[in-house]
């Protein structure tokens, strides 16, 4: 078979069911595969945004996500896509055309070197130069973008090894059993979490990535203790479970009274302040669950590190605890949730015109219902959004949650979802500067009939990045934007436009939006110069920076 062919057969025995491309002339035998497989192909209007769009999809079903672009501009566009997809450690493949091997380093059309630049954001990037290896080289990203932690791989294909042609049956890839920690390791953790008086866990995308809801449940339930779920792991265990605390911030006056934290899948980066100040305390003993062994220790020791799958780990943890339950703890620490539960309420009820920026993220979740899809991106509005959203279901809430801090990733992320879950309701966030980003991918969504809301925050400036700006400097160069009227972009590929300047009006209109069925936009206009407590508790930690 040709190896375009080839490639497609051999995605489909991996159980692909959809691809997210930008064609080009270098990977026409791999469209013309996929067709004749069945496998989906959505076609994106920008490749860093295919491959943001596979990244959504993987974190939505569970599964990897595949994106297909052509050589030379095709890669370099899609490079800002993997590395987002990478720092998250979400698995996702691209696949990349490439000038047929005898006409490089002769000056013809699309020449580069894709594998080269993206190597410094991905776990692997390869070049196959014979048709007859395409299922080993396919089969070599599969097993490095999902062995340890997840992540993202390239493969460069080719045009004259996509032509040619090679009778090789395609196989599904077999992965090796995750790894549990060591007998004297539980041990040892267990003696620190059984002692403790005050233990509280963190669950993040590492736990996400190796399925481990029921096992987080099945530890918290026997242990009684509290939870709170970061990244990727939103969700994980429900926001409303009797053992859940709720997103970090609703978490923040637990964890700062704990005298032991489990971290289960979650490295110690800029997204848990580095292990320290504000949310911890110092004092503190860590027990850390991680599958990577860079990531145990980053920033901070642990008491106790435990080197192996969060789903293994937490399922031998479960089964071999032995002490009473710390029913009285979960009790108080689900008590100071509460409080900083209502705390974000009362902050995000406001009224008026411009409307408040918090009571944005407060009118998405009432619209919502438990069973969306939400989707947070952006700078100040991106903080209010990650404090109140609420997760019921793994792969319920995207953020822009990467240390990289990528912001743009709004519009693909609530496409790609869509397409992930065509049944449940999509509503993205978005600042106003992060939707310029993506907002052609509307055009993508209606032709693809993939309807999902954003909801865009319009305070005309780079909002997060002026207010710091102010707070340093007089002039503000560069961080000023138009008040533009962005539900017209919707209007003009046949979506649903609204436009909201009071407070009053913007539960109408995003259910106005929802029951449209058509990709929408709601823009609302809000105020300028009111910024989250999360905002400004940033500001002032120069350190990450």
């Amino acid at each position: 078979m040709f190896g375009g062919t080839l490639v497609a057969r051999w995605l489909q025995a991996q159980g692909v069911t959809h691809v997210f491309a930008l064609c080009g002339e270098h990977i026409l035998p791999v469209l013309d595969g996929l067709a004749e497989a069945g496998i989906e192909v959505i076609g994106a209007r920008h490749e860093q945004a295919a491959v943001l769009e596979a990244e959504a999809f993987a974190r939505v079903t569970g599964r990897p996500g595949v994106a297909l672009v052509t050589a030379g501009p095709g890669v370099t566009n899609a490079v800002g896509g993997l590395a987002v997809a990478n720092t998250c450690g979400s698995p996702v493949m691209l696949l990349a055309g490439r000038t047929s091997t005898q006409m490089r380093l002769t000056g013809t059309f699309q020449d580069a070197d894709g594998a080269g630049v993206s190597r410094a954001v991905t776990k692997w990037a390869d070049t196959v130069f014979e048709t007859a290896r395409l299922p080993d080289y396919l089969a070599a990203g599969w097993r490095r973008m999902l062995g340890g932690r997840p992540g993202a791989v390239m493969l460069e294909l080719p045009h004259n090894v996509l032509k040619g042609s090679a009778e090789v049956a395609p196989a599904r890839v077999v992965l090796p059993e995750r790894a549990g920690a060591s007998p004297a390791g539980i041990a040892s953790a267990l003696a620190l979490l059984e002692d403790a008086e005050r233990p509280v866990a963190i669950a993040g995308s590492g736990a996400f990535w190796s399925g481990a809801a029921g096992a987080l449940g099945a530890f918290a339930e026997r242990a009684a203790v509290p939870v709170t779920t970061v990244n990727a792991a939103r969700g994980l265990i429900p926001d409303d479970h009797p053992c859940s605390l709720g997103p970090l911030a609703e978490a923040g006056l637990a964890l700062l009274q704990a005298d032991v934290v489990l971290l289960a899948g979650t490295k110690l980066d800029a997204s848990v302040t580095f292990g320290k100040a504000p949310l911890f305390t110092g004092k503190e003993r860590l027990v850390q669950i991680d599958v990577e062994p860079a990531s145990v220790g980053l920033n901070r020791a642990p008491e106790v590190g435990l080197l192996g799958d969060a789903r293994v780990v937490l399922s031998q943890l479960a089964d071999a605890w032995d002490a009473k339950p710390k029913d009285s703890w979960l009790a108080r620490a689900k008590e100071s949730g509460a409080q900083m539960h209502a705390a974000w309420e009362s902050v995000t009820s406001g009224e008026g015109s411009p409307v408040p920026p918090g009571r944005i993220a407060r009118e998405i979740i009432s619209a919502a219902g438990r069973d969306a899809v939400l989707v947070s991106d952006g700078g100040d509005i991106h903080t209010w959004c990650v404090t109140t959203f609420p997760a019921y279901r793994p792969g319920s809430l995207l953020t822009t949650h990467d240390s990289l801090g990528t912001v743009g990733v709004g519009v693909p992320y609530a496409l790609g979802a869509k397409a992930a879950a065509p049944d449940r309701t999509v509503l993205a966030c978005i600042g106003d500067g992060s939707f310029g980003f993506g907002a052609l991918e509307l055009e993508t969504a209606a032709r693809h009939n993939l309807p999902f809301v954003a909801v865009v925050a319009n305070n005309g400036a780079w909002g997060m990045v002026r207010h710091e700006q102010t707070r340093q400097f007089r002039p503000t160069p560069a961080t000023e934007l138009s008040v533009a009227s962005y539900e017209r972009i919707a209007e003009a590929f046949g979506g649903h436009a609204e436009r909201v300047e009071d407070a009053s009006r913007l539960g109408p209109a995003i259910a106005r939006a929802i029951a449209s069925g058509k990709p929408a936009v709601v823009n609302v206009i809000c105020q300028r110069g009111v910024v989250s407590q999360v905002t400004e508790m940033l500001g002032g930690m120069t350190p990450m920076l």
